[in-house]
């Protein structure tokens, strides 16, 4: 984790390159607007989108914000490949935050031992400093598939709110939140799942407010 947050801070002093079909210059509001298969790259990160435009505060903080059909995010790290898809992409360079909004928005991550985690949202933070990805949406939905399983049925899931740690492999679930697998299910206003452990915890000892209901299929069809 340590290593990772070195990683990204020598980062943020590497030059953000774009390119695009074309770039114009506003000098009333200070802020360049490329158009036309837009390409930014700083470091492992990389950002394609239809347009971007980039513009300064006054204590020259860097904002981006492109839009698509969609916006592709991707970044590559120790912590594996992290990829999203939406229509409006924020990028805050400084705080190395990303504000993504889509209808859906699309996402995924797969860590060095080619687990898999997917789903879709209305809106996500990517905090990239801490490793944190907080999803919102009516309901999100994800897919977690463990690569030493083989071919076990992923797990999924359902919720109204989504704390992703990818540091720490942590789902933190809530409001309205299901999980299932094979036929098994858990249902809670709160469920924290481990991804490394593959443990699932709810009701009282997740700080959960509802009691927790399950379904356990005990055979196999």
């Amino acid at each position: 984790m340590l290593f990772a947050s070195t990683q990204l801070l020598a980062e943020m002093k590497l030059p953000v390159n774009i390119s695009a079909d074309s770039v114009e210059h506003d000098d009333s509001t200070a802020s360049l607007l490329y158009s036309g298969n837009v390409k930014l790259t700083q470091g492992e990160i990389s950002l394609f989108c239809d347009q971007l435009q980039l513009t300064r505060d006054k204590e020259n903080n860097s904002l981006i914000t492109a839009t698509g059909d969609p916006v592709i995010f991707q970044q590559s790290g120790v912590n594996g490949d992290m990829k999203g898809e939406a229509s409006i992409v924020t990028y805050h360079v400084k705080e190395r935050m990303l504000h993504l909004k889509g209808e859906p928005i699309q996402f995924q991550h797969q860590d060095q031992e080619g687990n898999h985690t997917s789903g879709d949202a209305r809106t996500a933070d990517y905090d990239m400093l801490t490793g944190r990805l907080k999803i919102h949406g009516a309901p999100i939905h994800i897919k977690h598939s463990k690569k030493s399983r083989g071919k076990e049925p992923p797990l999924r899931g359902e919720a109204r709110n989504l704390d992703y740690d990818i540091n720490r492999e942590q789902l933190i679930m809530t409001g309205d939140a299901r999980i299932e697998q094979d036929g098994s299910k858990v249902t809670n206003d709160r469920i924290i799942f481990d991804l490394k452990q593959m443990t699932v915890v709810a009701g009282r000892k997740a700080n959960a407010r509802e009691r927790v209901h399950t379904t356990i299929r005990l055979e196999k069809q």
